[in-house]
């Protein structure tokens, strides 16, 4: 069971809830892995590798480049969280992440639903975010380059993988203080009502679509 800790974004928690659920020993790269905050909360039987264009990561890349320096069907376990929106060609990207896992690999994949009600909100009254809205800088300082909806992150997965679960989290813009955190409950439980107006994030577990059999759970 993964303990609620509020340091710790809903999207990961998500992730090792399921990624507890998993007795094997398994290879897992996270692409995207940022602090790799991952890390620290997977089971001791997932032997973590990660791979970002900087930080401390086992691989260096510029996805919008680069290929994962690996070799084809390495990994058991492919996570990319929160990633692709910031690249430029997200169909490729996954391709490429299809090709570093194994035939019978669990893929675990999120992005942001950009038209969330506080989203629409802060486009309504004309708010811009320093770290996602930078007017003409977006593609250099690799903010969001994409805005999907949720449907639209549904449909861009759908297309290069089979999709086997699908789970909507809010993620909380109000901060870390236990006092709004039964805000965060009631926001989360709409989340998955009315995902397209309360997820704040799409998360998608799937496997490849020529693979008849699967040790999903």
């Amino acid at each position: 069971m993964v303990k609620f800790n509020p340091k710790i974004p809903e999207h990961y928690r998500a992730t090792a809830r399921f990624l507890s659920k998993k007795k094997d020993n398994l290879k897992l790269l996270e692409v995207g892995a940022g602090d790799r905050v991952l890390k620290e909360i997977i089971p001791e039987n997932i032997k973590y590798y990660s791979a970002d264009l900087s930080g401390e990561q086992d691989y260096k890349v510029d996805l919008n480049k680069e290929r994962i320096p690996v070799k084809d069907k390495t990994f058991d376990i492919l996570v990319c969280l929160e990633t692709l929106e910031h690249v430029l060609y997200p169909d490729k990207i996954i391709e490429e992440l299809k090709r570093v896992t194994k035939d019978e690999g669990i893929f675990i994949l999120s992005m942001p639903n950009e038209y969330n009600f506080w989203l629409r909100l802060n486009y309504l009254f004309a708010i811009k975010k320093k770290m996602t809205d930078s007017p003409f800088e977006v593609v250099s300082k690799l903010q969001h380059i994409h805005r999907p909806r949720v449907k639209d992150i549904i449909n861009i997965f759908g297309k290069h993988l089979k999709i086997r679960k699908v789970e909507y989290v809010w993620i909380s813009i109000l901060g870390k203080k236990r006092i709004f955190h039964p805000i965060d409950k009631v926001l989360n439980f709409l989340a998955k009502v009315y995902p397209s107006l309360f997820a704040r994030i799409v998360i998608v577990v799937a496997e490849k679509k020529e693979q008849k059999t699967s040790n999903y759970a």
